[in-house]
């Protein structure tokens, strides 16, 4: 993955993360991100980048 593919993962998560934020609160980011050994973005592996969008986004479109 190159550095701008993985910029681009972290943005999308950064964004759906910042929607659920908004209406679940942190806790449900947060616990994604555990599953994964990750604190933040700035700690999540790059081969589990789609994975973590995936579940995120899942999450996202179950509030609309």
């Amino acid at each position: 993955m190159t550095k701008r593919e993985r910029d681009n993962w972290i943005v999308n998560i950064e964004n759906t993360a910042a929607v659920i934020e908004s209406q679940l609160g942190a806790a449900v980011v947060e616990a994604v991100f555990r599953r994964y050994g990750a604190h933040g973005t700035g700690d999540l592996r790059s081969s589990d980048l789609p994975d973590i969008f995936s579940e995120l986004y899942a999450i996202e479109a179950d509030l609309n």
